[in-house]
């Protein structure tokens, strides 16, 4: 049985690869639009720092819970509190920005 968990584990990595050359090619040729993802989406659409740190944090996160897969594939990882933590935080942030901006757009239309 040990085959079939190696068989299963290439299969698996195989697809991983695919999906990241499909969605890397289609960023590269511009088929997935990007313009603006680091924007402000209300006002001047100036650069947006916390656009940016949710990106990074997810990012991070994604690429440490598949380190985790592969050092062990037969199991789910444990997800750390740490990272729980990272994201609620980093969520919060960002929220707290959006709902800031979208009420002081709202008193000055008033």
């Amino acid at each position: 049985m040990p085959e079939m968990a190696q068989i299963v584990t290439w299969e698996a990595l195989g697809l991983l690869f695919v999906v990241f050359a499909v969605v890397a090619s289609q960023l590269l040729t511009g088929h997935i639009n990007m313009r603006g993802l680091l924007m402000k989406k209300e006002g001047d659409r100036a650069f947006s720092p916390e656009r940016v740190q949710l990106l990074l944090a997810t990012l991070a996160a994604a690429f440490q819970y598949l380190s985790e897969v592969l050092k062990d594939p037969t199991r789910f990882p444990e997800i750390p509190r740490s990272w729980l933590l990272l994201f609620g935080g980093s969520h919060a942030l960002y929220l707290g920005r959006r709902l800031h901006l979208s009420r002081s757009a709202k008193k000055k239309s008033s």
